[in-house]
């Protein structure tokens, strides 16, 4: 596995490809493959320096399973596998494809238990009602959909694992800071359904890159937009959700063009931050007693405290 993975070390192994892409040598001008190889525990970076010697049969692509022989070396305080051969995998290959696959570690349908039982608990009924609609238009891609291409939650499985895990945060917090629990849950299972639209992906959750529409609206937009597809919502349970959605990146740097300006708001722009930035510390790779490289998403190093 590669959490498990050792500079200098020679292994043979197998891996599922995120992403691909042909680059050429400053200096030489010679073209090698740079690669995001990935398996349940983790990704490591990959190149292929010489391709027409390295590279087996058909070239892999985004999503397939390959077979690859490689030195694993330490590039600028981060492990880097240096393949020697790669090929894409066959049946015959002694490899089991649960455990290459990045996941959400809790099953699919125990998520879309969860998420189903806070949607039914909401006592508005126009609230219930718009919730239960989209979920249920949306549910098959939600049960394998990721949360981002590279950033949080961005495995199968994702995008509900988010959602799922802000609604159990949100039940503890609202029991110290009582607010309107209806609105508040109706917020955190639409804040992100935009992202749909936004990525486009396989059902492994692996082959994932920004739709059109995503790169030219964003999923901001593209939830505004599925709201007014909804019908049965007064003019303001429709802007106050509109508003969550708008507002829970909450400055323009990251996307919202405006402040959350109600207390539900504010608390769903704080959930959204505390599930990522937790996913980001949970998923750093660190030695116990030390620090990490820097992560880019958090913009600092970590440190992973010795137990006991």
């Amino acid at each position: 596995m590669i959490k498990d993975l050792q500079t200098d070390q020679l292994f043979t192994g197998f891996f599922a490809v995120k992403d691909m892409a042909e680059k050429e040598t400053r200096e030489a001008k010679k073209k090698y493959l740079d690669i995001l190889l990935v398996d349940a525990s983790g990704e490591i970076n990959a190149k292929a320096w010489d391709i027409p010697e390295i590279l087996r049969g058909e070239r892999p692509k985004r999503g397939d399973i390959v077979k690859a022989e490689a030195l694993v070396q330490e590039y600028k305080g981060s492990l880097q596998l240096k393949l020697n051969r790669l090929r894409k995998a066959t049946d015959n290959d002694p490899y089991e494809p649960q455990s290459l696959i990045p996941s959400a570690p809790t099953p699919p349908d125990r998520m879309w238990g969860i998420v189903s039982e806070f949607a039914e608990a909401i006592r508005d009924e126009q609230l219930r009602a718009a919730v239960a609609a989209v979920l249920q238009k949306y549910k098959d891609r939600l049960l394998y959909y990721p949360a981002a291409k590279t950033y949080h939650h961005s495995y199968r499985g994702g995008l509900l694992q988010h959602i799922s895990t802000m609604l159990l945060a949100a039940e503890k917090l609202t029991s110290v800071y009582p607010c309107n629990t209806d609105l508040l849950y109706a917020g955190i299972i639409l804040h992100d359904i935009g992202k749909l639209r936004e990525l486009s992906t396989d059902t492994v959750g692996l082959a994932t890159e920004y739709s059109l529409e995503g790169e030219m609206l964003g999923h901001i937009s593209l939830g505004l937009a599925e709201l007014e597809h909804l019908t049965g919502l007064d003019a303001e349970k429709k802007l106050l959700l509109q508003h969550m959605i708008l507002s829970h990146h909450q400055t323009p740097e990251w996307g919202s063009p405006k402040r959350p300006m109600f207390k539900e708001a504010e608390l769903l722009h704080h959930l959204d931050m505390i599930d990522a930035r937790m996913f980001d510390f949970d998923k750093t790779q660190s030695d116990e007693g030390a620090l990490s490289v820097r992560v880019p998403s958090l913009e600092r190093k970590v440190y992973r405290p010795s137990p006991g």
